[in-house]
């Protein structure tokens, strides 16, 4: 009987034993799995299955007019290129395509402000059959307000070249852009001439025309006479590279149009002759083969990522 006492709490103490040691394992099963959670744990913020990024950068592009027609003399300046240059403000979001591969995909909007002047910034004529002669000088400038839409597929090289943290992510993809505001800005300064050749006092004159709406009388920011209004929607490509560091970006890109901000091809004359009856005939093979394309557009951006 004192054998059985002795025996019985031996038992009950081998059976606490036991279920001690069954929850001390469940415990380091748990911990080992807590332990293999937080190892997946992103280290940087790009690591996340979706992060942000805020951006500020410059911008640039040339935006060319150019008039090809073939035996044709429209009434219309000479082709005109214009650097446009500026600033932008811009929001992406990356999101991870796949589960264990550093694939995203990103999606964001640009605002971008951009101007610049006529690379054939000054046009002189003088008039000799005028009882006074004339002499202008004339300046265009071009103003520019866009949204970009983009739309890349990157990969990420984390610790690029060994360098702990350095992540460099190219990319690819398509935009679309709408062009908010897009005007022409001329500048004329005008000098008459007596009859005896002096100068007389210069006069300023400055005239600002849409290129996305069609002004007065058929004119618009180019091409007299003709509607050839910008669109307010073109579609694109564009390549670069985004570097990661800490919680910072540095991104450069490179963009094509697709589609050009404007087109305009007509047989249709547009210079006249005066009828001896009186009106005016167009003038026949005068018609225009008119574009207007930007190209070589291209982005530098700093970024915070959260």
């Amino acid at each position: 009987m004192k054998s059985m006492k002795l025996m019985l709490p031996a038992l009950l103490l081998s059976l606490s034993l036991g279920v001690y040691a069954q929850d001390d394992d469940e415990l380091l099963e748990a911990t080992s799995e807590e332990e293999a959670t937080e190892v997946s744990v992103p280290t940087h913020p790009w690591e996340k299955p979706i992060f942000h990024r805020v951006l500020l950068g410059y911008s640039g592009t040339v935006a060319k007019y150019s008039n090809n027609s073939v035996q044709k003399s429209p009434t219309a300046p000479r082709s005109e290129k214009y650097f446009l240059s500026g600033m932008n403000v811009g929001y992406m979001a990356d999101l991870r395509l796949m589960k264990t591969k550093p694939f995203y995909i990103e999606i964001g909007a640009n605002l971008a402000y951009l101007t610049g002047r006529s690379s054939e910034d000054s046009i002189y004529s003088f008039h000799e059959n005028m009882p006074k002669g004339e002499h202008t000088e004339r300046h265009y400038r071009i103003h520019a307000f866009t949204l970009t839409i983009p739309i890349n597929l990157t990969w990420q090289f984390r610790d690029f070249r060994g360098v702990e943290g350095l992540t460099l992510a190219p990319f690819a993809g398509v935009y679309g852009r709408f062009n908010i505001i897009a005007d022409r800005r001329e500048t004329a300064i005008t000098t008459l001439y007596d009859d005896n050749g002096k100068a007389l006092p210069t006069t300023v004159s400055r005239v600002n025309k849409s290129l996305l709406t069609d002004n007065a009388n058929g004119r618009n920011g180019w091409m007299e006479g003709r509607q050839h209004t910008g669109k307010t929607f073109q579609v694109g490509a564009q390549l670069g590279v985004n570097a990661f560091y800490k919680k910072y970006s540095f991104g450069v890109a490179y963009m094509i149009d697709i589609t050009p901000f404007a087109q305009h091809t007509s047989d249709k004359g547009i210079t006249y002759k005066s009828k001896d009856a009186g009106g005016r005939d167009n003038v026949p093979g005068s018609g225009c083969d008119m574009k207007v394309s930007t190209m070589h557009n291209f982005a530098i951006t700093l970024g915070y990522v959260f």
